[in-house]
């Protein structure tokens, strides 16, 4: 969540904080909606560049560099009050960019998986998650060297299987191995942010057109 506060020295300097208390209510409440507004289209252009407040590009998936969270901007909303601008995601997204954008991990099992995917088309490719569990099972392959076996990448493992073949050798590994879950580690990718100049410079125009 994006706060700007009349009284958040962090966002605002000290005249423009004075410079704000100063004017009407009215005439706060439509500077910061605005503020909100121009924060929201950023962060949003943002979102659909998969790029960070500073201009940084967001990790990839391991499986490819598609883009992601193309729609997120969508469900960001904006909350304005004439003391403080907010900008948030609401109920599940709200729970969904949490985790981007501090970075989480995520524990899965099977019950869980075919709770979020459903059930599968055993023809189709095998699922990123299905990918990192055969890895974290230990699934080998052979090697170009005669005799010798490596773990495939989950790339190969994406393009060379099928979700019933990933089930069939998840299974069957699965008999060596107890573990009923295992961990999805989320790197962080921020959603949300503003910087300072930003704010101060946009405050600073919209008072100057109120003092004219």
């Amino acid at each position: 969540m994006i706060r700007v506060s009349m009284l958040a020295p962090e966002m605002l300097g000290v005249q423009q904080q004075l410079k704000l208390m100063t004017l009407h209510p009215t005439k706060r409440l439509k500077i910061l909606r605005k503020l909100s507004r121009y924060l929201a289209k950023q962060n949003r252009k943002n979102m659909r560049e998969n790029k960070d407040p500073n201009g940084r590009r967001w990790q990839t998936r391991t499986s490819g560099d598609k883009k992601m969270m193309r729609k997120m901007g969508k469900q960001l909303k904006t909350k304005t009050t004439p003391n403080e601008a907010r900008l948030f995601f609401p109920g599940v997204a709200g729970k969904i960019a949490s985790h981007h954008q501090y970075g989480t991990t995520e524990k899965w099992n099977a019950a869980k998986a075919r709770k979020v995917y459903g059930k599968p088309n055993y023809d189709d490719k095998p699922t990123r998650l299905q990918a990192k569990r055969l890895r974290e099972l230990g699934y080998t392959i052979a090697a170009k060297r005669k005799g010798k076996r490596k773990k495939p990448s989950i790339k190969w493992i994406i393009e060379s299987l099928t979700t019933g073949q990933a089930g069939l050798i998840i299974r069957n590994l699965k008999s060596k191995d107890t573990q009923s879950s295992w961990e999805v580690k989320l790197p962080e990718r921020q959603l949300l942010g503003a910087k300072s100049k930003d704010i101060t410079n946009f405050l600073a125009a919209e008072l100057e057109k109120e003092q004219r």
